[in-house]
């Protein structure tokens, strides 16, 4: 276990990200395939924006001859991009696929189309490269850095703050604070090699109390979403349309059942900062990509609009705000890609930017 923090600022580019990535070679090698196609976008060095670039790939795409639909895309995004474009440019190639009648879809035994965002020191690159009729068909647009128009957003002054709390290489499903005599304890469900198990901890991340929950019939599976609900000392845990509920002190005493069953609300976060409510966006969707968590006005007009977003290692699987009517913290669990650990994060949204 061990613990870290960060400060996650609005809106910027991280200048340690270095040009060359992993992503950057992928796109170094596609355009180094035989037969690759592509143009810049800054005609008469005017600023274009990034939607602009995105809707010329798609088109060069879509002219690819003998091209038929439906596609599966697959993205890769360059790590230091992030902050500044959220993931709307990839719904917009989406979009402007479908324009062309190119359907978009999850079947895996659909033609896979590799779509990619990168930097190198003098020019983003929007790439796309896929294997059609024995042959490798590449697509891609250029443009100067220094000719991308970025969308103004309004500068906040609340930041989202982030702290690792807890890590474990076993899967974790879910994490919250419980208040307690002692104050509040971060209480963690998760899936040891011996059941599904929920822990209390105390300070430094040792284990005050466990509760094994598959002596009385609950089974962990990849697809399921566990949730932990509190009242008092009285736990319950929510999973694949069953309950499983028990007391820290009558720990022999749990019993599940399935049925209809309470779900955990989205809920929101309260700055001390001012003024209006934050929600939470993070779809989890795919469990080999890091995330980007965003942290938007509640009812805000456009998902991804805001400065505060904050990057998380991998795909985040669980976020939860808590019971508090105005809390300003939530935690968040995803599993890190490089170390394939799990990890609980606190985020408080913090004054200043």
């Amino acid at each position: 276990m061990s613990v870290l923090s960060s400060q996650q600022n609005a809106v910027r580019r991280n200048s340690d990200c270095p040009s060359l990535s992993a992503l950057s070679i992928f796109l170094i090698l596609l355009l180094a395939v035989p037969g690759a196609f592509g143009q810049g976008v800054t005609p008469g060095g005017a600023t274009v924006t990034l939607d602009d670039a995105v809707q010329q790939l798609a088109d060069r795409v879509a002219a690819i001859p003998n091209l038929r639909g439906p596609l599966r895309v697959q993205y890769f995004q360059e790590a230091g991009f992030s902050a500044e474009t959220g993931r709307d440019w990839q719904e917009t190639f989406r979009k402007e696929l479908e324009k062309s009648r190119l359907n978009v879809t999850e079947d895996a035994g659909a033609n896979l189309l590799r779509v990619g965002l990168a930097e190198t020191p003098t020019e983003v690159v929007l790439s796309a490269g896929m294997r059609l009729n024995e042959k490798e068909e590449v697509r891609f647009v250029t443009l100067a850095r220094t000719a991308l128009a970025i969308p103004s957003v309004a500068v906040s002054p609340i930041r989202v703050d982030r702290q690792l709390l807890y890590q474990s290489s076993d899967r974790i499903l879910d994490a919250a604070y419980q208040a307690g005599s002692g104050g509040q304890d971060l209480v963690i469900l998760a899936n040891l090699p011996n059941g599904l198990t929920v822990l209390r901890l105390g300070s430094g991340g040792a284990a005050k109390q466990s509760i094994q929950l598959s002596a009385a019939g609950a089974r962990a599976e990849r697809a399921n979403d566990g949730q932990l609900l509190f009242q008092g000392e009285d736990v319950s845990v929510v999973f694949a349309g069953r309950g499983c509920h028990f007391s820290w002190t009558a720990t022999q005493d749990v019993s599940c059942r399935a049925g209809k069953v309470l779900q955990r609300g989205a809920g929101s976060l309260r700055s001390a900062c001012g003024d209006g409510a934050w929600k939470l966006i993070a779809d989890g969707a795919d469990w080999f990509a890091p995330e980007l968590l965003q942290v938007v006005p509640d009812g805000g007009a456009r998902k991804g609009s805001t400065a505060l977003l904050s990057d998380f290692p991998g795909p985040i699987l669980s976020v939860n705000v808590g019971g508090e009517q105005k809390a300003d913290s939530a935690l968040v669990v995803t599993r890190n890609l490089r170390t394939g650990n799990y990890e609980v994060y606190k985020i408080t949204l913090a004054c200043g930017n």
